[in-house]
Parts: structure tokens; C-alpha cells; sequence
């Protein structure tokens, strides 16, 4: 990887500061971040998609939501798997940023599906992606994209020193529904207090604990919040509060 000089040193403190200060909550949240990290890696597009536990993309946010429309990101589902980048990030989980130009040429990826299914549409040629895990979200990607040229080593070695801020930055970005919206969504007390602590990442028997109640009462409510929210799993339950439909 590159070395960084006290210059780029100087640009990441000025783009992590006022996140850690201050980050919107909800969908907003995504769209802040997207427009931070955009603005210090110099690309044209960036977003964060997160894998749930079934395998499928979903899409957290961006900085250009209107180009991401929902048609166009079922296409990106549909196709995802054909990414030259997909089995490296999401299957054996390297930990590293990835360029597409890693492990095919320009015109090998022009010439693939998922080009032309979805990247073509968007006008993008050259991607910069990382995967990681975050507790409460599950295995979330961040991409920056570009049309015209393709991303620099320091750009890779800037955006690895971003990854753990980003996981700090969206681990608690689900805190419990408040009181009024816990009702609006049909959820007791006690359900929204079990969705917090899943938002934050715990299992079940630390849930237990911190609650003063058995694994298996924490499962029983846990049944019960997945089928209010209309969910199968405890990510689906994080987003659908994160970032309601």
C-alpha cells in the first residue's frame, strides 16, 4: 500500500471530525457519509449496500439517491453475484479495499452482465470497494465509483484507514425507537429496549442479561418484534428501524 503524508493525515482528521461529532440518524445518516468520504476519496459516486443474513443486497445510502433508484438497484441484486469483486469481499471476506481493475481489465468488465444490466445505466467503469462487518447492520460495503479514471493507491490506502471509523461511525447508528415510535410500530417497552441492544450488536445471552430475563424469553420477544416489523431476522429488524420503507 501507499504511504500517506502528514497532507492526507490532515484531510481524514477533517473528515472524520465533524462526523464523530455530529451524524444524522435514519436514512439521512448514509447520505452523510456518502457525501464525506466521497468528498475525501474524489470520486463521483459512493454508497453503502449491507448483505443480510439471507444473502441479499440492500442498499443503506448514498450521495446521489435519486441516480439509485429502486428498479435499478433490484437490477444490482439480481446481478451482484457476477461483480468481479464478490466472491473476493463477500464470499472469503478479504479485508483489504478491492479495485475492480484488480482482476479484470476495462473491457473485460465492459463486457460482463453486470455492466451492462446495471453499471453501464449509472455510468460507471472503475470501482474502489471495501466490505466489513458491523455489529447490528451485518456485512456492509462501502464503494466509491468513477467513470472516467481509475483509483490511485493512496486512494486504496486512505479508504483502509476509513473502514474502522466507519464501523464505529454505524455501530450505534440504530438506537432503540423512541417511545412514541416504538407504539407507531406496535412494539412494547420491552421490544424496543431488545431491538437497541441488537442494534448495538449483542447476543442473546448478553440481551438476557442486561435485561434480567432467560435466553429464551429474549427469543420469545424476539418472535414477536420480527413478526410486528415484518421481518425474518435480527438484521432485517436493525435496518427496517434504521431505515424505514
Amino acid at each position: 500500500m501507499a504511504s500517506l503524508s502528514l497532507h492526507h493525515a490532515r484531510q481524514l482528521n477533517a473528515t472524520l471530525l465533524p462526523l464523530y461529532q455530529e451524524l444524522p440518524t435514519g436514512p439521512d445518516r448514509f447520505v452523510r457519509l456518502s457525501e464525506a468520504v466521497n468528498a475525501l476519496i474524489g470520486s463521483e459516486l459512493a454508497c453503502f449496500d449491507v448483505f443480510d443474513e439471507a444473502g441479499r443486497l440492500l442498499n443503506l445510502g448514498g450521495n446521489s439517491p435519486t441516480l439509485f433508484t429502486p428498479p435499478r438497484l433490484a437490477l444490482l441484486a439480481a446481478h451482484i453475484h457476477e461483480h468481479p469483486l464478490f466472491d473476493y469481499l463477500f464470499v472469503r471476506h478479504y479485508p483489504d479495499p478491492l479495485k475492480i481493475s484488480d482482476f479484470c481489465s476495462g473491457p473485460q468488465f465492459a463486457g460482463g452482465l453486470v455492466y451492462n444490466e446495471f453499471y453501464r445505466l449509472v455510468n460507471v467503469r472503475y470501482q474502489l470497494v471495501q466490505a466489513f462487518q458491523v455489529p447490528g447492520l451485518g456485512l456492509v460495503s462501502c464503494a466509491f465509483s468513477r467513470s472516467r479514471r481509475d483509483f490511485s493507491e493512496t486512494e486504496r490506502t486512505l479508504m483502509a484507514f476509513l473502514q474502522p471509523h466507519l464501523v464505529a461511525l454505524l455501530r450505534p447508528a440504530a438506537p432503540a425507537p423512541a417511545p412514541n415510535h416504538a407504539a407507531a410500530l406496535g412494539l412494547t417497552p420491552r421490544e424496543a429496549e431488545i431491538l437497541d441492544h441488537l442494534a448495538r450488536g449483542r447476543e442473546d445471552k448478553d440481551i438476557a442479561h442486561r435485561c434480567g430475563i432467560s435466553p429464551r424469553t429474549v427469543q420469545v420477544h424476539l418472535r414477536n418484534l420480527y413478526a410486528k416489523l415484518g421481518v425474518l431476522n435480527r438484521t432485517a429488524a436493525v435496518r427496517r428501524v434504521l431505515v424505514p420503507a
